[in-house]
């Protein structure tokens, strides 16, 4: 068998585990909000609403059957991208039609704050070299300034920089920037960095990233490969940085889970549009239709960087398909 069949074998496996992991996730998500304390009827219903019209609401959005039922009806309906309509958020629009746009902007800003965690943790690590004793008085420091939450990074965040607006601008009489006070709507982009600050800046992220990069590049720096690439005198750089790709995809993959979880958080202290503030809104209003399909688009797209990291490895590894994996 050619390689490249060995190869669509392996991606079609992967895709196929994906599919069910997707499965069994939004099985456990579906029941779960069906589960919850609350009735999404009682919150669209005015108070006095016959019983009939409530009988008759419940049938419309699949609320008289039970959980198991209503979710194989739901999945059966969600396969073709139908998603059921918003209850109460946006009553009788598609619930990707409000889900999308959210995450989208959510998404967007997860993924460019860790590309940022990502650079900067790569500049780190050509600055500062293999680990020493000098070097703990500077990361020991990072280290307990970047254990916090996001969330708590955002508040404290929020509040410096309001602190720091209304003493030398709003006290001074300079006319404050428009997304003063924090957190207030605005179009501006400045709460999106301020976001995308206290996602890089909390739950460790950073330095869990730039220690596995440190030791990636270590451990190549000192491979017998590269020590006989410089006994030919060619350089090195390119060598490295080849090698450090997968590395760096893998890592990237496996930190996502942990920004997306963040930013649901975050997203809420900064009265961002997004699909973080948009969930909580959601499960308050109890919008149950509109909950399962964030909670999906999340799990979804975390499942999907995974399976993209695996398909890329194999691609790029020959050793994955050769093992079976």
């Amino acid at each position: 068998m050619s390689r490249a069949a060995r190869l669509a074998i392996a991606a079609l496996r992967r895709a196929a585990g994906g599919l069910l992991l997707l499965v069994g996730a939004t099985f456990v998500i579906y029941i779960t909000i069906r589960s919850a304390p609350g009735d999404a009827i009682d919150a669209i219903s005015p108070m006095g609403t016959p019983p009939d019209v409530k009988a008759r609401l419940m049938a419309e959005f699949g609320l008289d059957r039970d959980p198991f039922t209503g979710y194989l009806a739901w999945l059966v309906r969600s396969l073709t991208g139908d998603f059921g309509e918003s209850l109460v958020f946006s009553p009788g629009a598609p619930v990707m039609e409000v889900a999308l746009p959210a995450f989208g902007r959510t998404l967007l800003l997860s993924a460019s704050a860790l590309v940022v965690c990502l650079i900067l943790a790569v500049l780190a690590s050509l600055l500062l070299g293999e680990s020493s004793r000098r070097q703990q008085l500077l990361t020991g420091p990072l280290y307990v300034a970047t254990a916090a939450p996001s969330f708590v990074v955002a508040v404290v965040f929020a509040q410096v920089v309001n602190w720091a607006v209304n003493v030398y601008l709003v006290q001074n009489d300079y006319v404050p920037p428009m997304w003063y006070p924090i957190p207030i709507y605005t179009e501006s982009l400045m709460p999106y960095v301020f976001a995308g600050f206290a996602l890089i800046a909390g739950d460790g992220l950073f330095m869990d990233f730039f220690n596995a990069v440190r030791a990636e590049l270590t451990a190549l720096r000192n491979a017998q490969f590269i020590a006989a690439v410089k006994a030919k005198g060619a350089r090195t750089v390119g060598h490295i940085a080849r090698n450090m790709f997968m590395p760096l995809l893998s890592g990237y993959a496996a930190r996502l889970p942990i920004v997306l979880g963040g930013v649901v958080i975050v997203e809420y202290i900064f009265t961002l549009d997004g699909g973080g503030y948009l969930l909580l809104e959601a499960s308050r209003e109890r919008d149950f239709p509109v909950v399962v399909g964030i909670s999906v688009l999340f799990t979804a797209t975390i499942i999907g960087m995974n399976l993209l990291a695996d398909i890329v490895r194999a691609v790029i590894d020959p050793r994955e398909v050769a093992h079976g994996g």
